[in-house]
C-alpha cells in the first residue's frame, strides 16, 4: 500500500475561490477532503492540489498536464472520466426583498441585471444559456464575495450562487457590513458534482475508495464540515 502512495504522487486542479468546497488558504474544504479519503481508502497519497480558474484546469486536464479536475463544464468528452459525485451543488437565484421580484423560473430573470459565478453559462443547464441573452446585463466573476457586494449594494438585481457558497460568504460578510433581508430563488436543478479524470483505472479506483468513506461515516463527518477546520482534524476524528 505504502508503495503504491509512493508511486502515485498525482496533481489535482482545483477553483481558486470556493469555500466551503474548495479552500486554498487551508489546502482543504469539503470536496478537497472527500477527494483525499476516497484516494486515501485505495491507498493512494495525498495529490498535490493546484488551484486555478475553471477554464484553465479544463484546459490543463485536457492537455493532460493535470490528473483530475473538481470542477469541469458537465459535457461529455472522450479519454476524460467522470466519477461518482462527491457532493451535490443546489444553485440558487438570489434578489433583494425590497424589490419583491417573483423569480419561480429561470425565464423571470428576463430584463434583470445578473451576477453569476465563472463559467455559469456552461455549468447550468438550459434554458440558462439562451436566457441569458436577455438579460438587462449579465457578468461573471471569479471572487464569490464580491457577488454579496454587488447584491447588497443594489448595484444588480440578481445574484446566481451555490447555496453552501452563499451562506459561507454572507457569514463573512456580515462582519463588517449591513446585510439587508434578501430572497432565495431555487430555480435550478440540484448539480452532481463529480470528479474527473484523465485515467480510467484512477477513476475506477477513486470511485470505489468514495464508497468506502460513504460506507464508514467518514463522507458524512466530512459533509458535516463547514469548510474551515479540516486542517487542524486528524483522519481519526473525521470519523467519528
Amino acid at each position: 500500500m505504502s508503495e503504491q502512495s509512493h508511486e502515485m504522487q498525482l496533481v489535482v486542479a482545483a477553483s481558486s475561490f470556493l469555500p466551503p468546497y474548495i479552500v486554498k488558504q487551508s489546502n482543504s474544504g469539503i470536496q478537497i477532503e472527500i477527494l483525499k479519503a476516497a484516494l486515501q481508502a485505495q491507498g493512494i497519497a495525498d495529490p498535490t492540489i493546484h488551484y486555478m480558474s475553471n477554464k484553465r484546469a479544463e484546459q490543463q486536464l485536457l492537455q493532460g498536464k493535470v490528473d483530475i479536475v473538481l470542477n469541469f463544464p458537465p459535457t461529455a468528452i472522450a479519454d476524460i472520466y467522470k466519477s461518482e459525485p462527491l457532493v451535490m451543488y443546489q444553485n440558487v437565484a438570489i434578489s433583494l426583498a425590497t424589490n419583491e421580484f417573483a423569480i419561480n423560473s429561470v425565464f423571470d430573470l428576463a430584463g434583470k441585471s445578473v451576477l453569476a459565478f465563472q463559467n455559469a453559462i456552461n455549468f447550468i443547464e438550459q434554458p440558462f444559456k439562451s436566457v441569458s441573452e436577455n438579460l438587462a446585463s449579465y457578468d461573471e466573476v471569479v471572487n464569490q464575495e464580491a457577488q454579496i457586494d454587488h447584491l447588497m449594494k443594489g448595484w444588480v438585481d440578481v445574484i446566481i450562487i451555490e447555496r453552501r457558497v452563499f451562506l459561507f460568504y454572507l457569514e463573512k460578510y456580515k462582519q463588517s457590513s449591513k446585510v439587508l433581508p434578501f430572497v432565495v430563488h431555487p430555480i435550478f436543478k440540484e448539480a452532481p458534482r463529480p470528479a474527473y479524470f484523465s485515467n480510467k483505472a484512477l477513476k475506477d479506483s477513486f470511485n470505489l475508495g468514495l464508497g468506502k468513506i460513504i460506507e464508514s461515516g467518514e463522507y458524512q463527518a466530512i459533509i458535516r464540515l463547514d469548510g474551515t477546520e479540516y486542517a487542524q482534524l486528524s483522519t481519526e476524528e473525521l470519523r467519528e
